[in-house]
């Protein structure tokens, strides 16, 4: 029987294995730290000189980061609230309890993400902060947005976790007037393994964050420990490892090259698995929830969504096609419902976000994957359907 994974990054192998060569051969002594020349790749990529780029050990920790340089390097106090999406990976949630402060639960609309409208009706007194997210690496709409964030004096961060290469109107996610974080996971489009990166526009934050990524030092290992020898000491505050290392460093800058070549492969993809679903099974209650609104300008085709009619056990549909070696999974589930927090929450009216919860799936999807097997996948979907249709 025929195996359909899940996911599976896009390595050009021989290319990245070269430039992690490079880091073990320099016994990280010579040619200088991945780690800057991976934060100007990025930069470049993105058209955005003006902004600093910090690479971190992940998106969590980006998340976590950007809440305490927004407050001024402090933690969040237990009344601050933090508006952000249910749902989302619970990183994005768990990110303000780390931080010391108090999520609010939104809705999202039909294109899965956070918008003003909802927003603004969840602002209140003890509101620090709103985290949105470009979940599916479909962008929300950051001019609503940001006018809400200045008409209440009240600062956003993007959680870009899914959405590196995706553009809002001509600009990439990442260049703007937001704290931006990215996720570089096993499963991200660009992928370093693990590992992050928050952009801030600040100077004073910049250096604050790449300070506190290091331990709250001021000052590089070299000169640290030249200053050692002179009975000096350089940590200003108590701070974090949290650094990203030269390895996954030297994955991305590798990645970043091949990584327009990825986002057409997946972009054929996706529009392909579109088609299937339109031509097989219009007449099954199965819908495409990879919706792209007109203001994103290029999708990077994160991962590929399903909505399922309520006619049908979304479980139940998931649990079958494993059982015929199909990747697939539950869509993206509701923080809120987590036992971390349904002791303490309620639904709070999140009723487009509980439909994704209960009735989402997650097709197989990769930039590899061939017409062949996304033929099979839809074959297979359909047998399902009809198996346990009511």
């Amino acid at each position: 029987m025929r195996k359909i994974p899940l996911g599976r990054p896009y390595i050009n192998t021989e290319l990245a294995l070269s430039k992690i060569k490079e880091v073990l051969e320099s016994r990280w002594i010579s040619g200088g730290p991945r780690i800057n020349e991976f934060e100007e790749k990025v930069k470049e990529y993105n058209g955005d000189p003006k902004s600093h780029y910090i690479a971190v050990s992940n998106c969590t920790t980006a998340l976590e980061m950007g809440l305490l340089a927004i407050n001024g390097g402090r933690k969040l106090e237990a009344e601050d609230e933090v508006i952000v999406p249910s749902w989302s990976w619970v990183a994005s949630g768990f990110a303000v309890n780390n931080a010391g402060g108090t999520p609010i639960w939104c809705d999202i609309n039909k294109y899965g993400i956070p918008y003003a409208e909802d927003i603004e009706n969840r602002i209140s007194k003890n509101t620090k902060a709103i985290i949105i997210v470009h979940q599916m690496g479909i962008p929300c709409d950051l001019d609503k947005i940001n006018a809400l964030s200045e008409r209440y004096n009240i600062p956003v961060i993007e959680d870009s976790a899914c959405a590196f290469g995706t553009e809002y109107k001509g600009s990439k996610i990442g260049n703007g007037r937001n704290i931006v974080c990215y996720s570089f996971q096993a499963r991200k489009c660009l992928t370093t393994g693990e590992g992050g990166m928050i952009v801030v526009r600040d100077p004073k934050q910049a250096e604050w964050l790449k300070s506190y990524r290091a331990f709250g030092t001021s000052v590089s290992p070299l000169e640290r420990d030249k200053a050692k020898f002179l009975l000096k000491e350089h940590f200003d505050f108590v701070g974090s490892n949290y650094k990203m290392s030269d390895i996954p460093c030297a994955l991305g800058i590798a990645q970043l090259e091949i990584f327009d070549e990825e986002i057409e492969l997946r972009k054929q993809a996706g529009t392909y698995y579109n088609h299937l679903i339109e031509t097989t099974l219009s007449d099954y209650g199965v819908s495409p929830l990879n919706l792209v609104p007109e203001y994103c300008t290029k999708y990077n085709w994160q991962n590929f969504h399903l909505l399922l009619d309520d006619r049908y056990n979304r479980d139940q549909v998931v649990d079958l096609l494993r059982k015929r070696n199909i990747g697939c999974k539950w869509d993206i589930q509701a923080i809120h419902k987590e036992p971390a927090y349904n002791q303490n929450h309620h639904d709070n009216n999140l009723p487009q976000t509980l439909k994704y919860h209960n009735q989402g799936l997650w097709l197989g999807f990769y930039a590899e994957i061939t017409p062949d097997d996304q033929e099979y996948v839809i074959s297979q979907l359909k047998e399902v359907l009809d198996e346990i249709k009511i």
